[in-house]
């Protein structure tokens, strides 16, 4: 079950990532594809990462939109957990990823990656439908992200 409740950001919780779940005018979700640079393998999943020492969950937020998306939006300030468990760059990542919610309406993607790495293992950007999450071309994290975006939003 990815979802294990939603928190407020004053929580202390020491978390080391995070994802943002950025709704369009039309409902469709943000999802960016990426290519892992060591076995090629690829997954979809919400723009995020790492929280740099020093900065709030919600600080890391903002930061990693910015630079994945180049949106630069409200974020929520509350989060729900999500279980990640599986590979990158050869190495497992098993933790709980605080996602939070934005609402970006019509504003158009621009990433702005601050890595030569992250520029090249980041293939493609679409908004998705609900329905068309199974359609896609490789594994989505988190597996119901619509499911995390309801719980968000009290729905």
């Amino acid at each position: 079950m990815p979802g294990v409740g939603s928190h407020d950001v004053a929580e202390t919780a020491a978390y080391t990532h995070v994802r943002v779940l950025c709704l369009d005018a039309d409902g469709r979700l943000l999802l960016m594809k990426w290519r892992d640079p060591v076995d090629g393998h690829e997954t979809w999943e919400p723009p995020g990462g790492a929280v740099e020492p020093g900065e709030t969950l919600l600080d890391a937020a903002v930061r990693e939109l910015g630079e994945e998306t180049g949106l630069r939006t409200v974020v929520f300030d509350r989060y729900v957990l999500a279980q990640r468990d599986d590979m990158w760059k050869g190495e497992a990542r098993r933790r709980a990823e605080p996602c939070f919610f934005s609402p970006v309406g019509e504003a158009e993607v621009v990433p702005d990656m601050p890595t030569a790495q992250e520029s090249e293992s980041l293939i493609e950007w679409r908004f998705v439908r609900q329905a068309d999450i199974d359609r896609l071309d490789a594994p989505v994290y988190p597996p119901d992200p619509f499911s995390l975006v309801s719980e968000l939003l009290g729905c």
